[in-house]
């Protein structure tokens, strides 16, 4: 068959009539099958990769210092500096009890959860930098996750035909101070003991990319005070076909919504009721009636009232997907036509039952 005939139809440039011919091709060419099903799988794992490549590893774990409780010694180290005195026993014992620490290691957004219950000032940031750091280091304890490999620039020291790098962030350490001077970073490392060690800056940087240059900021809490910082979506893309998702989550959100108030409004002992102006208001029975201009139906909101819900899940979609997680439609996925579980255009052979899988088991549904 013609190459150029091939490399169009890939590309999504043939007619129908040829489309037909190569696909009658490939069903009865085994080479051309083959070479099919690989084109295929690698545009989806390329896809796949390109829509994921700038997800967040909040799930990953910190947890290479021998007995994965590096986060906790980091916490434990920053209220020693505090002067807040306890023992490392005790902290496993509440860290464990709140699942914060897992038998793993403690996942990257429970990192601080131990300093937060001691009252401090907790904030988690994706996607730092040097100069960030330096800022915060003026009036913050800060703790960040890095590769414990790279940090100990084990890539420049391959030894043996079994070593093998841990390319995930795994490792919690306390930044205590940046010279870009002398080109050195100081920090306590759990795996080293109890002291500071200097390590040099371009290296440190190495191994903090693998965690999306994530830091927890630890200061003592003022009275009431607030600093938000929601993790940055607003490079994340969202599928068309999420679109009608986000609408169907957005008329369920506001059904509940309606639900909550209508209950409220019970127990305070009045009627919720539609009206244009917001408030609470008796009528001359003696009725106490609680009037909202969103008490309607969602399809009936004018589009600037829909906007708030749609703001919401919007960001949750947007999030879910910067830290990792897929949304798929299960009606929409692949299924081994042996054994009917979940397959992926990725796969070779079926997880479940073995089955080696075929071209004809990723047509399109």
């Amino acid at each position: 068959m013609d190459y150029q005939l091939i490399k169009r139809f890939f590309e999504g440039k043939t007619t129908p009539e040829e489309n037909i011919l190569v696909m009658t091709a490939i069903a009865v060419n085994p080479e051309l099958n083959e070479y099919f099903v690989t084109q295929k799988r690698l545009a989806y794992t390329n896809d796949q990769i390109t829509d994921y490549s700038s997800f967040i590893p909040a799930s990953s774990l910190a947890a290479d210092d021998g007995r994965n409780l590096c986060d906790l010694q980091c916490e434990a180290f920053i209220l020693q500096k505090e002067g807040i005195t306890t023992s490392e026993e005790d902290l496993a014992l509440e860290s464990k009890k709140n699942y914060w620490l897992r038998s793993q290691g403690t996942p990257l957004f429970n990192m601080g959860k131990l300093l937060e219950s001691k009252g401090f000032l907790v904030n988690r940031v994706y996607e730092a930098s040097i100069e960030v750091l330096e800022k915060m280091l003026k009036r913050h304890s800060v703790i960040v996750v890095v590769n414990g490999d790279t940090l100990e620039n084990k890539s420049q020291d391959i030894l043996s035909e079994d070593f093998s790098l841990d390319n995930n962030p795994n490792h919690a350490v306390v930044v205590l101070a940046v010279n870009k001077e002398s080109g050195q970073i100081s920090l306590f490392n759990p795996a080293k003991g109890d002291g500071v060690s200097p390590y040099d800056l371009s290296i440190f940087n190495n191994a903090w990319e693998e965690s999306r240059n994530y830091m927890v900021t630890v200061r003592k809490r003022k009275k009431n005070e607030y600093n938000p910082q929601p993790i940055d979506t607003s490079d994340v893309t969202i599928n068309p076909e999420l679109q009608e998702l986000i609408e169907m989550v957005c008329e369920n959100t506001h059904d509940e919504w309606a639900v909550g108030k209508l209950a409220k409004a019970k127990v305070d002992g009045r009627v919720l009721k539609y009206g244009r102006v917001d408030g609470d208001r008796i009528t001359k029975g003696g009725n106490k009636m609680r009037y909202s201009h969103y008490f309607l139906p969602y399809s009936s909101l004018s589009e600037e009232d829909k906007e708030p819900d749609r703001r919401m899940v919007l960001s949750t979609i947007k999030l879910l997907k910067r830290l990792g997680y897929r949304l798929v439609n299960i009606n929409s996925m692949y299924r081994c036509p042996d054994c009917g579980e979940v397959i992926e255009p990725s796969h070779n052979f079926c997880p479940s039952c073995g089955r080696q899988l075929t071209w004809e088991d990723f047509k399109e549904n």
